[in-house]
């Protein structure tokens, strides 16, 4: 039976393994969107404060034409100056100019406005332009880098499963059915150790027999309460401080 035992103790390392594996593999990909994300949102507040930026432009354009016409106004009021009969007339020419005047230099005074807003505006795109640029740099050697160690991964996944059929026929048959089905059910982990006649798995207590029974390497026992099958993790004293933890423990079988 320790044959057997050693035997599906390096299958369910070496699937620990391969699952490792292929837990970073599925991140890659993971990262490479949030990547794209984070320069999205960044693209999308860069050409959000752009057309900010032209709407404040035309607005200013539009108050220095309204002001160039109240300048001109202004300048035919006074023409018409010269021109006046009587003092009610000359009253409301004055009145007339002041008027204009007066929203002339409010005009003038919201296009200062403008003129500092449109700076402002000018400064920050140019600051998000440049963290822009950085970030398209920094992505750029990040993507290169993740997909060189996707590559390494695939390579080492394609050697991980080589290995793995090799060590299939090292397990019996029925052995291997009940592995696999358990390990399919229970999180990838299918076979773990007892310590202190306690599973690792799912920290309940076997029964004393059992445990004298596991610590002989005679059997290959059944977690009653997790449904995994068991060994003693004294076989294997390198390995015990590596012994899985999975966050469900699986209902019994």
């Amino acid at each position: 039976m320790k044959d057997q035992i050693e035997a599906l103790y390096r299958l369910q390392k070496q699937d620990r393994r391969m699952s490792s594996i292929e837990r970073k593999l599925a991140a890659i990909p993971r990262r490479k969107r949030e990547m794209d994300k984070d320069l999205a949102n960044l693209e999308a507040m860069l050409q959000t404060e752009v057309d900010k930026l032209d709407d404040t432009r035309g607005f200013r354009l539009d108050q220095e034409r309204q002001l160039e016409d109240e300048e001109e106004q202004m300048r035919a009021s006074k023409q018409r100056l010269n021109q006046v009969k009587t003092p009610r007339e000359l009253s409301a020419v004055q009145r007339e100019i002041e008027s204009t005047r007066r929203l002339a230099q409010k005009r003038r005074e919201e296009i200062v406005n403008i003129t500092t807003a449109i700076e402002e505006a000018e400064a920050r795109i140019k600051s998000m332009e440049d963290a822009l640029g950085e970030l398209r740099t920094n992505l750029m050697a990040e993507r290169d880098r993740l997909e060189a160690i996707e590559v390494k991964l695939g390579k080492s996944a394609k050697k991980a499963e080589k290995s793995r059929k090799g060590l299939l026929d090292q397990v019996e048959r029925d052995h291997l059915r009940r592995y696999e089905r358990i390990r399919k059910r229970a999180r990838g982990v299918g076979f773990v150790g007892v310590r202190e006649r306690r599973c690792l798995a799912c920290k309940m207590a076997v029964a004393h027999q059992t445990y004298v029974s596991l610590r002989a390497a005679e059997i290959i026992a059944t977690c009653e309460n997790c449904g995994r099958m068991l060994y003693w993790a004294g076989l294997f004293p390198e390995d015990e401080s590596n012994e899985p933890k999975p966050k469900e423990a699986p209902k019994s079988a």
